[in-house]
């Protein structure tokens, strides 16, 4: 679970410059996989928090 819960933090450090650098068709298509993939991992992370908590 750490390790899903650094990658979060990675995604979270992305910025725009980095996004740029990728072709520009294609760099709407790659913020929204990112975004989709924190979504996923912060309701995992949560998800888990709340299972351990009720334990």
């Amino acid at each position: 679970m750490e390790q899903l819960k650094r990658l979060l933090t990675d995604l979270e450090r992305i910025s725009f410059q980095d996004i740029s650098e990728v072709p520009k068709e294609r760099q709407h298509e790659v913020a929204e996989q990112i975004e989709q993939l924190q979504e996923s991992l912060s309701t995992l992370s949560q998800f888990k928090e709340n299972t351990v908590k009720s334990l």
